[in-house]
C-alpha cells in the first residue's frame, strides 16, 4: 500500500454538519477499498486564491491515508459527484515525507497521552488548604 495525501477544498456555505458528512463520506470510500485513514485536520474557512466555481471561501480538509493504487482511481470518480467539494488535490508521499508524517502522527499521540495522564492527575490529587 501506497502513502497519500489529500487535500480537499469544499463548499464554505455549508454548516459543521454537512461538512463532517461530506468527509466521512470520503473517509468509507477509502475504507472500503481496503485503505487507512492516518490522520484528518481541519484546516478551516480560509480565501480561495482566486474563484472557483462561483466560490471565493472554502474549508479546507487534509487527510493523510494509507490505500492501494487502485483506491485512488476510485476516489477521483467520487469526487466528481460530491457536490460539497470545490476542489481536491491527492499526492502520494514520497520516504521522506511519510517519515515526517509518521513521526508527527506520534509526537500527536505522545502529547495526547501526556495531556490525559495530567488531567488524570489533577482531578485525584488532593485539595491542600492554606491558612
Amino acid at each position: 500500500m501506497n502513502y497519500y495525501e489529500n487535500l480537499l477544498v469544499l463548499d464554505s456555505s455549508l454548516d459543521e454538519k454537512a461538512l463532517d458528512d461530506a468527509v466521512d463520506r470520503v473517509k468509507n470510500v477509502i475504507l472500503k477499498k481496503g485503505g487507512e485513514i492516518l490522520k484528518a485536520e481541519n484546516w478551516g474557512l480560509n480565501k480561495l486564491a482566486y474563484v472557483l466555481k462561483k466560490h471565493k471561501k472554502g474549508v479546507y480538509m487534509l487527510l493523510v491515508f494509507k490505500a492501494p493504487p487502485a483506491t485512488i482511481a476510485d476516489l477521483e470518480k467520487f469526487f466528481k459527484v460530491l457536490d460539497p467539494l470545490i476542489k481536491f488535490l491527492i499526492i502520494k508521499l514520497t520516504k521522506k515525507q511519510i517519515e515526517a508524517v509518521e513521526t508527527s502522527i506520534t509526537e500527536a499521540e505522545n502529547k495526547k497521552a501526556v495531556a490525559e495522564a495530567e488531567s488524570k492527575k489533577t482531578e485525584t490529587a488532593p485539595a491542600v488548604e492554606e491558612n
